[in-house]
């Protein structure tokens, strides 16, 4: 799958990643994962459409129980807000899982430029142990930070499912909402396995998504930082006295060096030329998800924190208290990976000034201009095309929270 991003034609780059291919890709955990959860097929099945159709099924239903569990607790703030928030975490799951279906072929062609970026450089780091050690250190991380992510998700599980035996092992009570107009009494079992396959299947699918764009982004800062490094790399050959002494040979040697300066600066400028050529790519793909997620967390934080609050069942508490670092660190995915990316593209600007220029060529100079003309420009990722997803965002929409949050406190205390 690794192929310059200028080789691979537009309809081959959409076309299905089949299960071979994906091995081959450096978001292969991230493509299996939403693959074991029906979303991504790997395999031209009749079956496969069946699991994903039952997936999306099972989502809208558990919505829509939520929506009708929130509509006859209407009045009562706790069981309200504890019914919408788990009702906006598994509509949020079902929302990105219909971006995903609605234009596959984006994300198709995502894992293709993705591993198409991957190779951009790797001549360069073949040949440098540092940028070596950058290249891989992000596909580690970036396996890492998904594993750690999906398993603290999962995590909640063992206390959101069991609990309603534990705590309220006399009644009749389920994980999420309750069917308050019959009082749990219809088809208990089946709604009790149907809410908790319904709640691991849309947060998995949601915090999967989420790892997948954060991968990329960790990845993509990798390649601007080793293009910055690339950049302050090229330096101007010093001269021994011993050299200068040998007739013609200064001339000449200052003349070749400078070809191959020029010759370096330029290749460093089409990698970055390539690199945001990504970024749009990538921009137009997470856009939509990255927005999905920032409105349903500002939400989930403002009704968890409600209930950590002011609820007096120490079992709800329990879970909303555990449950709170969930959208929390979602944000902070985008938020903390995304900023990596725009402080790499300033690297890249720094780099440029830092690099040998006083004494290079005039073309050398020049092409340098237009690099730093380019870098200069601030390299941002949003949310819908609009939202600015950076550091501050992630202090603003905790803020946002807080600020709903304490709106429910006041009308509680009325």
């Amino acid at each position: 799958m690794k192929q310059d991003m200028q080789q691979i034609r537009p309809e081959n780059m959409e076309r299905p990643v089949a299960w071979t291919e994906s091995g081959e890709s450096v978001l292969r955990f991230n493509i299996r994962h939403l693959w074991f959860f029906g979303l991504w097929p790997l395999y031209e099945s009749r079956m496969f459409l069946i699991y994903t159709a039952y997936g999306f099924s099972l989502g809208v239903w558990n919505v829509l129980e939520g929506a009708l569990a929130a509509y006859f607790t209407w009045g009562d703030m706790e069981q309200t807000t504890l019914v919408l928030m788990a009702t906006s975490t598994n509509c949020n799951g079902l929302v990105k899982m219909g971006f995903f279906l609605w234009d596959r072929r984006l994300y198709y062609s995502l894992v293709r430029r993705v591993d198409a970026l991957m190779s951009l450089q790797s001549e360069f780091c073949c040949r440098e142990s540092v940028l070596w050690n950058i290249l891989r250190g992000s596909e580690r991380h970036a396996f890492r930070l998904t594993l750690g992510m999906l398993l603290f998700m999962f995590s909640q599980c063992f206390i959101w499912f069991p609990m309603p035996l534990v705590s309220h092992s006399e009644e009749q009570r389920l994980p999420f909402a309750q069917h308050v107009w019959d009082n749990n009494t219809g088809n208990y079992e089946l709604s009790y396995i149907a809410q908790c396959a319904a709640g691991l299947w849309m947060t998995q699918i949601s915090f999967g998504m989420d790892c997948l764009f954060a991968s990329v982004m960790i990845l993509l800062a990798a390649q601007l930082e080793i293009v910055a490094e690339r950049i302050m790399g090229i330096r101007v050959e010093a001269s021994t006295p011993m050299k200068e002494k040998a007739e013609g040979y200064k001339k000449s040697s200052t003349a070749k060096h400078a070809d191959t300066m020029y010759k370096d600066i330029r290749l460093c400028i089409e990698s970055h030329q390539k690199i945001l050529s990504f970024v749009a790519h990538l921009q137009d793909t997470m856009s939509p998800i990255a927005m999905t997620q920032f409105t349903s967390a500002v939400l989930v934080i403002c009704f968890g924190l409600f209930q950590a609050t002011y609820s007096e069942d120490f079992s709800a508490v329990l879970k909303c208290a555990s449950f709170l670092p969930i959208p929390c660190g979602q944000v902070y995915l985008y938020c903390w990976a995304a900023n990596n990316v725009t402080m790499q593209a300033e690297a890249v600007m720094m780099a440029a000034y830092s690099c040998s220029w006083v004494e290079a060529s005039g073309r050398f100079k020049r092409v340098l201009r237009i690099l730093i003309s380019r870098a200069q420009k601030p390299l941002v990722l949003t949310a819908g095309h609009l939202y600015p997803i950076d550091r501050e965002a992630f202090l603003s929409l905790v803020n946002a929270s807080y600020s709903y949050y304490a709106l429910l406190s006041q009308m509680n205390n009325r």
